[in-house]
């Protein structure tokens, strides 16, 4: 009885060690940012020229001012882009921001640009007055907004506009 309780003990305890090795790092998270009630649609299995066709679902909705997970990018005959925000549910690219953390790639520009600050409730970037000169910087976040004019963060709340990545 002894032995077997002891060899159930070192059997958990193994298991608990193991069961920790495993784990997965996510380097970068991706979500995308609602600014008004959100239509979504489904998709189709892909096509031989590797496009979707994509359908609106009526209900439910994403609530404005959300923010939701993807994983998947999508993109129809006429090359509207989606992103996935559940299974089988994707919503438009024109309809939300995507948001990319944790990406740590350095970013290089040739000339100075204007440094913007960004407002986290509202989603709006603001010119400072200031600019960013020359040279590589750290970058570890980037904005897409939905007209595709996308920044890059390079400070503590301090962005560039429009550098291709």
């Amino acid at each position: 009885m002894r032995r077997r309780n002891l060899l159930v003990i070192l059997c958990l305890v193994l298991v608990g060690i193991f069961s920790f090795q495993n784990t997965t790092e996510v380097k970068a998270v991706s979500f995308v940012h609602t600014f008004k009630k959100t239509t979504m649609v489904s998709r189709s299995e892909q096509k031989d020229d590797f496009t979707y066709d994509f359908t609106r679902i009526k209900k439910p909705k994403l609530k404005a001012k959300t923010d939701w997970l993807t994983d998947k990018i999508g993109k129809n005959s006429g090359n509207d882009h989606y992103y996935r925000v559940a299974t089988n549910k994707w919503v438009s690219t024109d309809d939300v921001a995507l948001v990319n953390k944790g990406i740590n790639r350095p970013i290089t520009i040739s000339t100075g640009h204007n440094i913007w600050k960004f407002n986290y409730k509202t989603y709006e970037f603001t010119y400072t007055g200031r600019r960013l000169a020359a040279g590589t910087w750290a970058s570890d976040e980037r904005i897409q907004l939905p007209r595709g004019i996308s920044y890059c963060k390079v400070g503590p709340n301090e962005w560039i506009q429009n550098i291709h990545y």
